[in-house]
């Protein structure tokens, strides 16, 4: 699998450079804004001569890919192109690469002008940063000691559920089964500066109940690090996965309705484990259409459909709850029964999973060809008029060469 770092510049060379002045942008560290990075080989250029007349034709693409889209993400996408107007049409493709099934993203690129491309970015994340762990000892899967683990770094704002979720595992003593990990503080400020923050989405039942039960707590839970950092994901400790056997995941995306997940998710499937996903509702089987299967065989998983943000975390402590009263002969038993899912999510992970999204990412490439294509007005017969197409022969290769 291709790595992460080239990500951009491989698909920039693959399909945006193969049409006139095609260019590509992205952002640069990972999972910020901080800098704007072009992608352009200016010396492999060749602009046939029916463009020759104009530079009006391009291809543009602006990745909006590692992190959700929120409202002011607009403003940075804006700032971000380098062609002031909004105009489309067949001789104009502004591409908006993004890894979110969503309403803001569909009205954002209806209102500025883009074309829709989506593919699921934090799969080809996964599968580059976890790439090593399909070669460990079978039996380096069989270790556990705790009934579930539950990584939360983060605790501001859009990811303040968090707190509502360990404020319940504490009061109903579900720690001791557990290794979790909750930062009182994080980089926008402490948890009671969350909970009186308006912007903050916490109806005041989880307000209350994260007041009552946080403000026993003088220490920081902590699994791997004090000081979390951007770069966790991609240097998880296997020991650590395995050290329980539930995952409770905590997705970046909670309150918002959003279809989207990150690599996160794939931690527990890469470790042979159960899961709980704790996200936006509808993502449990916004999963399950990419080929995994899930644990509704041992709990109830309706907590994926429930729109209530309050209930949904209710929901979730009720199944962490019956879980870690059950003795260990019986999550031994549980464990046993469902190697067969396990085993699935982990060959589907390295082998057919990396097949579907390289042909969802570029079937969808194609599919804004066509759309623009098909646009096209029949009686224009114009000498500048030009279809963007790129051979079918030539599309297949590029999926061979994405999948070696």
């Amino acid at each position: 699998m291709f790595s992460l770092d080239r990500f951009y510049n491989i698909l920039h060379d693959n399909l945006i450079s193969q049409f006139p002045n095609g260019q590509s942008f992205h952002f640069y560290p990972f999972g910020t804004y901080q800098q704007l990075i072009s992608i352009i080989d200016k010396s492999a250029i060749t602009v046939r001569p029916e463009f020759r007349h104009s530079m009006k034709t391009f291809v543009h693409c602006y990745f909006f890919d590692q992190e959700p889209i929120y409202n002011y993400t607009v403003p940075i996408l804006e700032k971000s192109r380098i062609t002031p107007d909004h105009v489309i049409g067949p001789r104009r493709l502004n591409l908006f690469a993004n890894s979110e099934h969503s309403e803001i993203k569909t009205q954002l690129v209806k209102e500025q002008g883009f074309y829709d491309w989506y593919y699921f970015f934090h799969g080809f994340a996964a599968l580059d940063w976890y790439r090593d762990f399909r070669y460990m000892n079978p039996s380096s899967f069989n270790r556990y000691d705790k009934v579930f683990i539950c990584y939360n770094h983060l605790i501001s704002k859009l990811r303040s559920y968090r707190l509502h979720l360990v404020s319940n595992m504490i009061d109903q003593d579900l720690i001791k089964h557990g290794r979790v990990s909750l930062c009182l503080k994080d980089e926008q400020g402490t948890w009671q500066n969350t909970l009186v923050d308006q912007e903050t989405p916490l109806d005041n039942r989880a307000r209350i109940k994260i007041h009552q039960v946080l403000k026993n707590v003088a220490e920081p839970l902590i699994i791997d690090t004090a000081e979390p950092n951007g770069s966790l994901s991609a240097t998880v400790n296997f020991e650590d996965l395995t050290s329980a056997l539930w995952h409770v995941v905590t997705e970046t995306v909670y309150f918002l309705p959003k279809l989207h997940l990150t690599e996160k998710i794939f931690k527990p499937i890469i470790a042979k484990r159960p899961f709980i996903l704790v996200g936006a509702p509808g993502n449990l089987a916004y999963l399950k259409s990419y080929g995994f299967k899930t644990f509704d065989r041992w709990i109830d998983e309706s907590y994926d459909q429930e729109q209530d943000h309050y209930i949904r975390i209710e929901k979730i402590t009720a199944e962490l709850a019956k879980l870690c009263a059950m003795s260990p002969a019986l999550l031994k038993q549980m464990h046993q029964d469902m190697q067969s899912v396990l085993e699935h999510n982990f060959q589907h992970f390295y082998g057919s999973f990396k097949t579907i999204i390289v042909n969802e990412l570029v079937d969808n490439f194609a599919g804004i060809l066509g759309q623009v294509n098909n646009g096209r007005v029949p009686s224009n017969h114009s000498r500048f008029h030009h279809r963007f197409e790129l051979d079918p022969e030539y599309l297949t290769t590029v999926k061979l060469r994405l999948l070696n």
